[in-house]
This record gives C-alpha cells, sequence and structure tokens, in this order.
C-alpha cells in the first residue's frame, strides 16, 4: 500500500468529517471505503502525483498544530475536525486550503465512484438514447505498435511528438501528399471498448499524471490533460467552436499571413467536414441544457446548443473519459484511421527525450521507449528524418525545447501560456433533473463572447469537478450529493492575458507557472454572476456560485452584489483545459518562436505545429483553431518536402 499508517488515518478522519454516515444517502466515507480506494489509486500512480498526494495529507494532518491546541488533525475528537475543516475553508492561509480542496476532491471522487452512492443518487451511466449495440459499428482500432515490437532506428520523412489535435492533423496532411509519417506518442492506444466501468477509472488511466496536473501560483489551477494516443481530444468535451473572426482580424493586423477569415474559411471546412461538427442534437441536449436554454432565453442572451465533433452521439454525458461508442470524433477515431490508411505509423509508449541537431538543423528525434506493461524505461529509439515536427502541446513542446536549450533566441519560448480559466456555477432546481443524462457539454452562452466571458452548460459525472463539488459555505458534501439529482451546472471560459510561463523541471517534470491577474479575475467573477442570473431566470431555488464567502444566491439583488464585491484573485477556484500560446508563431524571429508556418527561426528542419503556436487566447475553445492552423501549415510542410 502507497500511505502510511499515519497518512491512512488522517484521510479517514478527513473522509468521515466530509462525508459522515447517516442522512442522505445514508452510507459514509468508511462505510465505503474510502481511504482504501484512494490508497488503491496512489499505489498504481507514477512517483510524482503519489507524493504530491501524500504530502498533501501529512501537510494537512500537521495544520492544526499551528492553532491554539495544538495536535494533529487525525487525533482530534468528531467536532475539532469538523471545525477544523470549515475554518480551513475560509482560511486566507493558500497552502492549507489548498491541501484541503485537493484531499477533498479525492475524497468526493472515491466517495461518489462507489456503486451504493451512485444507485442512491439515482446516477447509473446510462445515455440519454438507448444503444443498440447491434447496430453499431465494429470499434475503430488503431494498428499502432510498441515494445517490445519495435525498432532502435527508423528513417523517414517527417517524424511527428504527438498525437493529439496537431500531430493528428500533421500526420493526416503529411501521409495524404505521399510522405513517410512516423507519429511517436508517449501514452497507449485505447479504443471504444476501454471505455467502460467507472469514470475515474478512465481519468487515472488516461490523464497525465493521472488527472492531477495543476499550475503553480496564484490561485493553484487544475489543467487536466490527455496521455493517450489521440492526445487531449480522447478526453475533452468536443467541443468545436470556429475561432471568432475578430480573433483572426487581430492575428493579420500583428502579421501573420493567410489566417484572415477569408483564408482560414477552407480550412476549417476541411476540419468540420472529417469531424463531422455540428450542433448538439435536440434529442441529446438533456436537461442540463434545456434549463441553461430556458434561462438565457427568458433573459434575451445570444447563445444556442455547442458545436461538436459527433457522429449519432447518444448522451452518455462522459464525454471527458472516452466516448464509449465512437461518437466523438477524436483523433483516434477520426484524423489517425486517415494517416494510417495513407501510409502513416504511429509507434505507442515512445516519450522523446531530445531533438536530434546535426551542424544546428534538426534531423530527427531521439526517444525512450517504455514497456507499456510496467512503464519502465526499456530501450531508445533514434528517428532520422527529413522533417521534425512537435506536436506535444503548450506544455510539454516548450518543455522538451527549452530542457535541450533549443529555440530560444527570441526570449519568447515557455512564455505567454493561454489557459483561459474559469470556473463552475452550480444551480439547485425544484425537481429532479438527472442533468448527467444527455450531452456532457451542451448548451452555450456568447452574449459576453467579445468581453472575454463564455459560458458552457457543463454536468460531469458524480464527484468529479463541480456538478456536485466542494463548494463554500454551510452546504456540506454530504448534503450536495443528495441535491445532486436535482442540479444542474456551467463552466466559464475566460480569455486570459498569457500570465503562465512553462519551465522545465528536472529529467522529465514540467513547472507550469501562472498568475492570474486582476482583470482576468473580474472576468471570472462576472461570468458567474452572469451565469446566476440564467439560473435564477430558469426557476433555480439556488446558486452555488463557488466563490469565496459566498453560499448560496437566490435574488437579483443577491447578484449585483457578487458584481459589486472585491474578490482577491488569490482565492478563486478555478479550472482550466485549454494551455496555448507558448511557442508563438509571428512574422518577427525577436518577438516570435516560430515563423507564421510553425518554422522555428533558428533550427532548421524543426516545425512546432500544436497549441503552442496560437499568438493569442482564441476566446473559444481551441480545438477547430489548433486543427485549421496545422492543416494550413503541415500543407505548406508538406510542399517544401515534395
Amino acid at each position: 500500500m502507497a500511505l502510511s499508517r499515519m497518512e491512512r488515518a488522517a484521510l479517514e478522519r478527513l473522509g468521515d468529517t466530509l462525508v459522515p454516515s447517516g442522512g442522505f444517502p445514508e452510507v459514509g466515507a468508511s462505510d465505503v471505503g474510502v481511504a482504501s480506494e484512494i490508497d488503491r489509486w496512489l499505489d498504481g500512480m507514477a512517483p510524482g502525483p503519489r507524493r504530491a498526494v501524500r504530502a498533501m495529507i501529512v501537510g494537512f494532518d500537521l495544520t492544526p498544530l499551528l492553532s491554539r491546541r495544538p495536535r494533529l488533525f487525525h487525533r482530534l475528537d468528531p467536532s475539532a475536525r469538523r471545525d477544523w475543516v470549515s475554518s480551513t475553508a475560509a482560511s486566507r492561509f493558500r497552502p492549507r486550503q489548498e491541501a484541503l480542496n485537493g484531499l477533498r476532491t479525492l475524497v468526493k471522487l472515491a466517495y461518489a465512484s462507489d456503486p451504493r452512492v451512485a444507485a442512491a443518487i439515482g446516477y447509473d451511466g446510462s445515455p440519454l438514447v438507448p444503444v443498440d449495440p447491434a447496430a453499431l459499428a465494429p470499434a475503430v482500432t488503431l494498428p499502432v505498435r510498441r515494445h517490445p515490437d519495435l525498432p532502435a532506428e527508423a528513417d523517414v520523412d517527417v517524424v511527428i511528438v504527438g498525437s493529439g489535435a496537431g500531430g493528428a492533423v500533421a500526420a493526416e496532411t503529411l501521409a495524404r501528399a505521399g510522405l513517410s509519417v512516423l507519429v511517436l506518442e508517449e501514452g497507449g492506444a485505447v479504443n471504444r471498448e476501454d471505455f467502460t466501468g467507472r469514470p475515474v477509472d478512465r481519468m487515472l488511466a488516461l490523464y497525465r499524471d493521472h488527472g492531477l496536473t495543476f499550475t503553480m501560483g496564484s490561485p493553484i489551477i487544475s489543467l487536466p490533460m490527455g496521455r493517450v494516443v489521440g492526445g487531449t481530444t480522447v478526453v475533452n468535451s468536443g467541443t468545436c467552436f470556429r475561432t471568432p473572426d475578430a480573433v483572426l482580424r487581430a492575428w493579420t493586423a500583428r502579421g501573420l499571413p493567410g489566417v484572415a477569415p477569408d483564408d482560414m474559411a477552407p480550412w476549417f471546412d476541411t476540419v468540420e467536414d472529417v469531424l463531422g461538427v455540428q450542433p448538439v442534437p435536440e434529442e441529446v441536449l438533456g436537461a442540463n441544457g434545456e434549463v441553461f436554454r430556458r434561462g438565457a432565453d427568458a433573459l434575451g442572451l445570444s447563445g444556442g446548443p455547442i458545436p461538436r465533433n459527433i457522429r449519432g452521439c447518444h448522451g452518455h454525458g462522459q464525454c471527458a473519459f472516452g466516448c464509449p461508442v465512437d461518437a466523438k470524433q477524436a483523433m483516434h477515431v477520426s484524423y489517425l484511421p486517415r494517416a494510417v490508411d495513407a501510409g502513416a505509423a504511429i509507434f505507442a509508449h515512445v516519450r522523446a527525450r531530445r531533438v536530434w541537431v546535426e551542424d544546428g538543423r534538426a534531423v530527427g528525434v531521439i526517444a525512450d521507449v517504455h514497456d507499456p506493461d510496467g512503464g519502465r524505461r526499456a530501450g531508445e529509439l533514434r528517428v532520422r528524418a527529413r522533417a521534425t515536427v512537435l506536436a506535444a502541446g503548450a506544455i510539454y513542446t516548450p518543455a522538451l525545447l527549452l530542457r535541450q536549450r533549443l529555440a530560444r533566441s527570441s526570449g519568447q519560448l515557455g512564455r505567454n501560456l493561454v489557459i483561459h480559466p474559469g470556473a463552475g456555477t452550480t444551480a439547485c432546481f425544484g425537481e429532479d433533473l438527472e442533468a448527467w443524462r444527455g450531452t456532457m457539454q451542451s448548451y452555450h452562452v456568447d452574449e459576453r463572447l467579445d468581453d472575454g466571458i463564455l459560458l458552457e452548460a457543463t454536468f460531469p459525472p458524480p464527484g468529479v469537478g463541480y456538478s456536485a463539488g466542494a463548494l463554500p459555505g454551510k452546504v456540506s458534501d454530504k448534503e450536495l450529493f443528495g441535491l445532486y439529482p436535482r442540479m444542474a451546472s456551467c463552466g466559464s471560459i475566460v480569455s486570459d492575458g498569457g500570465n503562465g510561463r512553462v519551465r522545465p523541471l528536472g529529467r522529465d517534470g514540467v513547472l507550469i507557472g501562472y498568475r492570474l491577474s486582476d482583470d482576468d479575475a473580474r472576468k471570472v467573477v462576472e461570468g458567474v454572476a452572469l451565469a446566476a442570473e440564467i439560473y435564477l431566470a430558469a426557476g433555480a431555488e439556488a446558486v452555488y456560485p463557488m466563490l469565496p464567502g459566498v453560499t448560496s444566491v437566490s435574488s437579483k439583488t443577491e447578484v449585483e452584489a457578487i458584481r459589486s464585491a472585491r474578490f482577491k484573485a488569490s482565492e478563486l477556484h478555478l479550472s482550466a483545459y485549454h494551455p496555448m500560446g507558448t511557442a508563438r508563431m509571428g512574422a518577427d524571429p525577436a518577438r516570435s518562436v516560430v515563423d507564421p508556418w510553425g518554422a522555428v527561426w533558428d533550427v532548421p528542419g524543426l516545425s512546432i505545429l500544436d497549441a503552442s503556436v496560437l499568438p493569442s487566447s482564441t476566446h473559444v475553445n481551441p480545438q477547430v483553431t489548433i486543427m485549421a492552423m496545422v492543416a494550413r501549415s503541415a500543407a505548406r510542410l508538406a510542399d517544401s518536402l515534395t
């Protein structure tokens, strides 16, 4: 087991405090073995995340030693433990509060994932539209190679590091041009048959750091990313907005050619055609989308069903944990099969260690091969290529180059990190909604998009995210799970100013620094206030805004009080899902990392084709932007190689 006796005792006492026995649901944390379940998870985690969780447990257990009656948390009596948890939630000492937030998230996950709890609140994971297994097409299975079926050397026209939105489109474009293409992916291959069972188990298996990736700074922000063939597209919500024209015009004004709205339209058309992008159909919108639309319509707000990459969606509400019917057209069922059909090869469980450079020119990649069963390093792969493409995303692409001290002439590599921070807003209605049934991310309100605020109705499975989250105030975690069937929720996307920075840490680690600006914090609060207005207009009995010091709101007056209040950026409880901008493109080598087509200015033979190159925030979910921009750049690269 991963936990010491003292750590386990601290976790058990915290679980009993947050989710005691009795009431509804009747079972508590001890009844369902929350501590044992978390211990099991930790036993299967990589050393880094495991150490982080253990540090949170020990740190929180020690915090009462600073009080007037110093004792370890697990040695306090039940009443004192409840008081300490309450005071910690309201504490201005961030490390103490963040430790509780992190542990509370794990307790929620373990508790809500137990079949007895799920049954009590009515969650069974069934889709809104029944599935006839006999009517489904065969599961898409990619011919992916892995250890021990890998060579020690390879020689290709193009090697691509990463298989997500950027790498998959680049692979398809280049292979279709007749070039030999090899895609290297650190994660493993999956198909829909792997997307069964509990969402939490899939999260632990498919997300980088088992879903425990965070920015460090003020505040600490959850930043989950996929680690699997197909990248984060396998575990995102499938939202597919085009880049707003205003953003494209701003990029054009910076001197970027070929990115004006009319120039990009054909690239968007192609991407959307491959992905089957369409607004969420009415039959799978679900109650969560319906109540959000009802409130938006009552207020006369602009919005609509979210455009998504779907074919045959049944509304399982589990998009962020892999689609169990291949309806979501993630890269492993869309672009990567097309790339393989055109001749591309995919190697899995291969981690790029360095760009292979000779005489100042990139000539390939040197990578570590890992045993897919134990995860241990099993060998080295040296790939020589005419062109080298990095598509490992806005966190790991710059980290790889910074570790090797490449592409640094402008001083911009790893800087300008945009993440689209946002907060969840949850509402409780007078009737059962079963809002988990239907498309997970269903309806949007873009009334304030020009101001950098986008709202999206999103309802994750129980215990995950903010649908039954650790809300501030007097509502207990146990009460929240009891209210779960009557809840609706949405998340905000804030277009931020690029205040983050990526740095390599040790041999393989990455430090993601981020500071939320006061202006972006105001956008977050305004997004929460707007969401509260929408839910109240839809008939909600109470809205839980996840803001410090605010238990709930139930009137327009209380919403306006939120708008007029001053919340510190460091006090906000946020998550983010869209890292971009850390190797931005531009027309001036002194101010950008790559040229307008993704070629690294100071390393011939090397291109970056992923979210790193986006010059600024996209204002919307960036998946389609990444794919269209990469298709544009990859076509030019193909022309230069053929």
